[in-house]
């Protein structure tokens, strides 16, 4: 009887996290059709936002729902090990479910390089990855992962892809005119041409690291907030 109930609260405990996973993907992936499709194409503060991946900052309420549901979800298990089982599968969680951005990302690239240029969507991925391997070496969504931390700019029709370093040039001094009328509004040369070719060459993995930390913290916390609640009920 004893061994049932614990098949049942485990099939239960589960099913139950596998759906909050889904959730948090689900919203991962409207995100990044939002950014895609109309915060990124603001214009004059679309290519600033790229460059500073906005959208990501939405891992904030992402991971809120994955931290607390798997802290709820402890109830559904024993309380000898509850804790601990969940708590090691959210830290192995936390890492993929951040990473698999870069898959979304890849895959709204690779669809809508094949709806701009009017061709199949084997014929883009073609494209891109030689595209890919002439920037990086590399191709499919490692080429993209280590393109897109060096270059805010992602070209979006075949023409563009030869013009790269000319839009990469225009969002440099788009950026470039932002840090300026910050100097003026703070009326002091914080940011110099030095610290903003420093920001621009290394923004993409600086933002990488901390917007990971964000989305640790804030599944660690909110995991924490979800067994308070437990708790008290």
């Amino acid at each position: 009887m004893l061994l049932l109930r614990l098949l049942f609260q485990t099939g239960l405990y589960i099913a139950t996290t596998v759906v909050i996973v889904a959730i948090s993907l689900y919203i991962k992936f409207v995100a990044e059709l939002i950014g895609d499709e109309i915060v990124y194409k603001i214009p004059l503060l679309g290519d600033l936002l790229l460059s500073i991946e906005i959208i990501e900052i939405l891992n904030v309420l992402v991971f809120a729902i994955l931290g607390l549901g798997f802290g709820v979800a402890t109830i559904l298990l024993p309380r000898s090990f509850s804790n601990r089982v969940s708590y090691l599968l959210l830290l192995t969680l936390v890492p993929c479910i951040y990473s698999i951005s870069v898959f979304f990302k890849y895959q709204i690239w690779v669809q809508s390089f094949s709806i701009n240029e009017n061709i199949s969507y084997s014929q883009a991925q073609k494209m891109t990855n030689t595209f890919l391997r002439y920037k990086t070496q590399n191709e499919s969504i490692l080429g993209f992962y280590l393109y897109t931390a060096n270059f805010p700019v992602i070209p979006a029709k075949e023409k563009e892809m030869v013009e790269t370093d000319e839009l990469m040039n225009n969002t440099y001094q788009r950026i470039a005119y932002v840090f300026a009328y910050a100097n003026e509004l703070l009326q002091k040369k914080y940011f110099t041409p030095t610290k903003i070719d420093s920001l621009f060459k290394w923004r993409g993995w600086i933002l990488r690291v901390f917007y990971f930390l964000v989305s640790m913290f804030t599944a660690i916390v909110n995991f924490k907030t979800g067994l308070n609640t437990v708790r008290r009920s």
